[in-house]
């Protein structure tokens, strides 16, 4: 149930501070031998218990302990379910592809807002009713359409833009939400670049992009699409977003392969919308930045646990974590 008082909120979340991973400790563990000794390093960082085998279970669990604390806590569960429900559309999209081809869902995440017992009976009645409005609009759309014919990219994409008109939705109905809109306004901004540039790199068109790009940016997927083959107005449109984004989008621009590391650029610009918030006493951002910060550990860990796995390259690793506050 939520709390009344976001002082009450911050100072819950004040105590975990101390438990945030530090640069080091990761430096450590990008210095195991191998994947066996990477395994023993996230014990003995505290990331994961004693008889941990599977780094993507310890991953889970260390956002999804993050996530049960926001929603214990928050005083605006409106707004902080905003940062958790890309879980929920994450779920949904399992759950309806695996119905459509009689597979055993899998990867599902206990990390959203819905409990996943409750999507799974949603999908399998075909009856939405206990969804958000614009998650139940979408999957009756969903219903219908795949009826007629079964398309995995119209799931992902329909649910994908419920998800973000639902978040704006909810943002739009609380007092607390000015910097949760900048954050999420920048971030389909920022999401559409790297859509549109991925989707030219496999030789889609602008009608295309426009069809399948994010709705409730400060720029409409219109004027992307009217940009799409000039690198330099396309790159021109992230300026506001500072000149490391800017940069790192022109240089994507003209090289596919620099994708990645505009992804972590515009990851890191996101994040850093929080910092100033940090040491607030009590305000919602203390509680997102919380959450974004126990979601970038996960995914430093699991680049790197993916990495020793796989012997990547340590500074194809480097390239891409996000920075920490720890």
């Amino acid at each position: 149930m939520p709390q009344p008082s976001i002082s009450y909120a911050c100072g819950r979340v004040g105590v975990l501070k101390r438990t945030a991973l530090k640069r080091a400790q990761l430096d450590r563990l990008m210095s195991a031998h191998d994947y066996r000794d990477a395994i023993r390093v996230l014990s003995d960082i505290g990331f994961a218990a004693a008889d941990t085998t599977d780094f993507q279970v310890a991953a889970d669990r260390h956002v999804l302990k993050a996530c049960q604390l926001i929603r214990a806590v928050t005083p605006a569960p409106m707004v902080t379910d905003c940062f958790m429900l890309r879980y929920d559309a994450h779920n949904l999209k399992v759950l309806f592809k695996s119905r459509h081809l009689a597979q055993k869902p899998q990867f599902l995440s206990a990390c959203g807002t819905i409990p996943v017992e409750k999507l799974h009976h949603c999908v399998a009645d075909h009856t939405y009713a206990a969804l958000p409005k614009e998650l139940k609009s979408a999957m009756d759309a969903l219903e219908k359409r795949s009826a007629v014919k079964f398309d995995p990219m119209l799931v992902d994409t329909l649910i994908d833009q419920a998800m973000y008109r639902q978040i704006f939705d909810n943002l739009s109905q609380s007092r607390d939400a000015k910097v949760a809109i900048k954050y999420f306004r920048a971030k389909v901004d920022l999401l559409n670049v790297v859509m549109l540039l991925r989707l030219k790199a496999m030789g889609k068109d602008a009608a295309f992009f426009e069809s399948i790009a994010l709705p409730g940016g400060a720029v409409t997927p219109r004027v992307f699409g009217r940009v799409f083959a000039e690198s330099e107005r396309l790159a021109r449109l992230l300026r506001r977003y500072g000149t490391q984004v800017y940069q790192a989008a022109l240089n994507a621009t003209v090289d596919s392969q620099k994708l990645p590391y505009l992804e972590k650029i515009a990851d890191d610009y996101l994040y850093a919308l929080l910092r100033p918030y940090r040491y607030n006493s009590a305000s919602m951002e203390i509680l997102f930045g919380f959450l974004l910060q126990k979601q970038r550990e996960a995914t430093d860990v699991r680049l790197i646990m993916a990495g020793k796995l796989n012997s990547f390259p340590p500074d194809a690793v480097a390239e891409r974590m996000r920075e920490l506050n720890g």
